[in-house]
């Protein structure tokens, strides 16, 4: 699994980086970012799932390989 950020649906309400700051980060630029981009675990894929939910904007994509 993929987990990405549509940053032009990203309202950087920090949601994804406070509740999974193992998986998200904000960047130089202050936007949130992808730390691991390739899911390989069942707990980091719940995590993903999670921080998905949690998106008020809806920016968090996954994808399946």
């Amino acid at each position: 699994m993929k987990v990405t950020i549509d940053l032009d649906k990203c309202i950087m309400a920090g949601e994804c980086v406070y509740n999974h700051p193992w998986l998200f980060e904000f960047n130089d630029d202050n936007q949130a970012s992808v730390k691991v981009a390739v899911l390989t675990t069942d707990e980091q894929q719940l995590g993903a799932r999670q921080a998905r939910e949690v998106c008020p904007s809806g920016a968090i994509r996954l994808a399946d390989d």
